[in-house]
């Protein structure tokens, strides 16, 4: 009788748990990766992009929380993933959106090198030929083309909570995404308020001019017409 010897084999599971606010979702910016599936970021390029995104803002690479990892419904199967994250600031604020825009823009090559994207045939040999080019694409504003904010105000594409997703993974990674909606913000001037800065606020309500002067509305704000021997504004 053979009696076969017994294996131990062990594993460790990391379990991350990440509490999306209202605030994350508001101050967050969603990445377009070309030629990118859902299994492949997770694994081996999730590690990477975090440190890249952690290089590019210089924060800590825990300070950065993806929340969403989806395909891009409007484009071809496969062309374009979208992911979406958020990245803290010090004294528990989160980089706006529009600033992490900004610096994720003017950062894209290195956004790319960082992550190592690239794909590529021949190995072995001293010349690398890419299957598929693989980057960070421009920003997609779509909410913002029809400039939807009076007064010329800025737009700013923001997204909201919709429902949690199924889990998606790779050999190594098991992960649950949300599916947030996209939505808009507008940036209103003083003296403007409203969904789209479409209502403009009568600043001489409050009376704010002193010494009996007399508050005159202008565009922006309001002016102070002094009585006689009294100046300032």
């Amino acid at each position: 009788m053979h009696i076969l010897p017994l294996y131990l084999i062990s594993a460790q599971c990391v379990l991350r748990v990440l509490i999306i606010t209202e605030d994350m979702l508001g101050s967050s910016v969603t990445v377009r990766l070309q030629n990118m599936s859902q299994e492949h970021f997770l694994s081996p390029l999730l590690s990477n992009f975090l440190e890249g995104v952690s290089a590019v803002l210089s924060v800590p690479v825990e300070d950065v929380f993806i929340f969403n990892i989806q395909p891009d419904l409007d484009a071809a199967p496969g062309s374009i993933l979208n992911v979406s994250f958020s990245a803290a600031l010090p004294g528990g604020h989160f980089f706006p959106s529009e600033a992490l825009e900004e610096q994720l823009y003017l950062n894209r090559p290195r956004l790319t090198s960082l992550t190592q994207m690239e794909v590529c045939l021949h190995e072995t040999t001293q010349i690398c030929s890419c299957i598929a080019k693989r980057q960070v694409l421009p920003f997609d504003d779509n909410v913002c083309l029809r400039e939807p904010c009076q007064n010329y105000m800025k737009c700013i594409s923001v997204l909201r909570f919709n429902s949690s997703a199924p889990f998606i993974s790779s050999p190594s990674i098991l992960f649950r995404p949300i599916h947030p909606i996209a939505g808009l913000r507008c940036r209103c001037p003083v003296g403007f308020t409203g969904d789209y800065c479409e209502t403009e606020i009568n600043l001489c309500y409050s009376n704010p001019c002193l010494n009996g002067g007399v508050c005159a509305r202008r565009e922006g704000g309001y002016t102070c017409i002094c009585r006689e021997d009294y100046t300032g504004e």
